[in-house]
């Protein structure tokens, strides 16, 4: 069997801010998404659903999500004039990037434990698609921010608030820039060894 050097693409992927023009061929991205889709997911479930945005719908998209920062307060801090730059910011910001990817979910139980199974799901999912992407030479950066709870932005994408749940927005492209590693924290103080019962009944104590 091929040796695959898992942990070379742990360590590797980077989140990407700065991207190429040119967009990803679809039949690649499908074969991505795809081969994520064999994340661990209970009972087969495969909860996870996708609408992926680009060429001139990353521009409308981009402005639903400015629409939403404004009605959250995110930047009550600007004045009018600011405001203005801001918006002609974003529009570059989600206009340079090849695709915009929504990931979201049906909901089951009304946020029980069912729904966490799913959502704990489609990270996974998401975290193969980076690993996969990254492969492949394709950054990513993960975005999660108070939009995705944000109902009036649920609708204007098409979803409802009562029925999905939204989980992450994917930047995809090919890196025109790949920062530094910034490291990790070693786990020694965040793991916690228990070998025996009385061991775990005196740290409960």
């Amino acid at each position: 069997m091929r040796k695959i050097n898992i942990r070379d693409s742990i360590l590797g992927r980077r989140t990407i801010f700065d991207y190429k023009p040119e967009k990803i061929d679809h039949n690649l991205l499908i074969s991505l998404f795809n081969d994520a889709a064999y994340a661990p997911n209970h009972h087969m479930k495969e909860p996870w659903k996708l609408k992926v945005y680009q060429d001139e719908a990353r521009l409308v998209f981009g402005r639903k999500i400015v629409e939403s920062y404004i009605r959250l307060g995110l930047l009550n801090n600007l004045s009018k004039e600011d405001l203005e730059k801001a918006r002609r910011k974003y529009d570059r910001f989600f206009y340079s990037i090849p695709h915009h990817i929504l990931f979201y979910m049906d909901k089951e139980n009304d946020a029980g434990y069912q729904d966490d199974e799913n959502y704990a799901a489609v990270c996974a999912f998401i975290q193969n698609f980076q690993l996969l992407a990254w492969e492949k030479g394709i950054g990513t950066m993960w975005t999660a921010k108070p939009v995705l709870l944000d109902e009036i932005f649920i609708k204007a994408v098409g979803l409802s608030a009562e029925k999905q749940r939204l989980i992450a927005v994917l930047q995809v492209g090919y890196p025109n820039k790949i920062p530094r590693s910034r490291g990790r924290k070693r786990m020694d103080d965040s793991i916690e060894w228990i070998q025996s019962q009385s061991d775990n009944d005196e740290r409960n104590a």
